[in-house]
């Protein structure tokens, strides 16, 4: 009992004193660091406890901390259901459950709270991503990985990679890492010999570095974070791959572009503009389930207005006939077939091809990825 209790109330600490955005595994490590009292065993728990509970989702969000803790308890692992029942008395919540009927704790769950399991707000989803919300997603967590740069070998979905790479022993800088579905995406993405390619919001750079592996095109990368553009920078040119880099913020209104060593580059200079646009995340909550219980809706418009501006202030440097790829690691409609319609509304652009990758059925991440030609005059 000692152990169960002692475990649940340091868990309860915890998620009371959690701040979100802060990623949960970032605040946790720190917390742990801060309270040394915890041996490994105790740490290893307590953080499986935690989890636990966001994995429920939707689930308990009428409940408070205290009870919805309490109650995702029943879908841990627990032998001796007495230590669990001991807890429910002396919180005066709940009813026992019966020890005899331990196989049937999803409905005990149900039945407490009246509330079937949802991860997402239903009326978001798009319908390609509605099954997100199945009860049987409940323990799912991305594990598939391609790993590119290392041979020719087809893995999954055709994919080029290395088998059995243990990610914190093995990698160098021979080996760059991404998941599948990111991996999948880049696998689609049409570049010709010379062609000038843009990635717009490129982050640490991994998508310009797989579709540099063919070393075709020339690549110009910005983003808004310096220290962000600094690690891309870094990681291409570790694999001997060319990119002009610039910071840049691509929802401010611009006539011209700047990169060091490069003229200016004006309007009607890129033959691919790729758009991988800051977004809600939504497809990789499995990975980081703390955004099921705590992300906030309403700035999902915040989201989608910033999403715009950036398509609007890169479109007029695409060349007609170019292509123009625009990309989120969301499963939102307000991101993802809204925008298309938008894009279609709003300019001279023709539909070459739209992908839903299902993260769940592949095991990996969500995304979404449309892809438009620039019409020509």
């Amino acid at each position: 009992m000692k152990y169960l209790r002692s475990r649940y109330y340091s868990a309860l600490q915890l998620l009371k004193s959690y701040a979100y955005p802060t990623p949960f595994h970032v605040f946790i490590k720190s917390y742990f660091k801060q309270h040394k009292k915890y041996g490994s065993k105790d740490r290893k728990a307590i953080s499986e406890i935690c989890y636990h509970y966001f994995r429920c989702g939707l689930q308990m969000e009428s409940l408070e901390i205290s009870e919805g803790l309490l109650l995702s308890m029943l879908t841990l692992d627990i032998d001796n259901l007495s230590d669990w029942n001991n807890l429910v008395e002396e919180l005066g919540c709940f009813d026992q459950i019966d020890e005899d009927h331990s196989n049937q704790r999803g409905e005990y769950i149900a039945k407490q709270i009246g509330n079937s399991v949802s991860f997402y707000r239903s009326d978001f989803l798009m319908d390609e991503f509605k099954h997100y919300n199945e009860a049987t997603n409940q323990n799912f967590r991305p594990k598939n990985w391609a790993k590119d740069h290392w041979s020719k070998e087809q893995g999954k979905l055709g994919l080029c990679g290395t088998k059995d790479i243990k990610l914190d022993t093995e990698l160098s800088t021979q080996i760059q890492v991404q998941d599948l579905s990111s991996q999948y995406l880049c696998s689609q993405i049409s570049i010709q010999e010379n062609d000038k390619v843009w990635d717009v919001c490129c982050g640490s750079g991994g998508k310009s570095l797989n579709l540099s592996y063919d070393r075709k095109g020339d690549f110009y990368l910005t983003d808004i974070r310096s220290s962000i553009l600094k690690n891309a920078q870094s990681r291409l040119q570790s694999m001997h791959y060319k990119a002009s880099f610039s910071m840049l913020d691509a929802t401010q209104a611009m006539t011209q572009l700047s990169f060091e060593g490069n003229d200016l580059i004006h309007h009607h200079f890129f033959d691919v503009i790729i758009a991988d646009v800051p977004c809600s995340g939504s497809g990789t909550w499995f990975r980081n389930p703390e955004h099921f219980n705590y992300f906030d809706y309403d700035s999902i418009q915040e989201y989608s207005q910033r999403q715009k501006k950036i398509i609007q202030n890169s479109l007029p440097f695409l060349k007609e006939g170019g292509l123009f790829y625009y990309l989120t690691c969301s499963v939102f409609e307000q991101e993802n077939t809204a925008i298309k319609r938008w894009m279609l509304d709003q300019f001279q652009l023709i539909l070459q091809e739209e992908i839903c990758f299902d993260g769940i059925h592949q095991k990996s991440d969500g995304m979404y990825m449309v892809c438009f030609r620039k019409q020509e005059k």
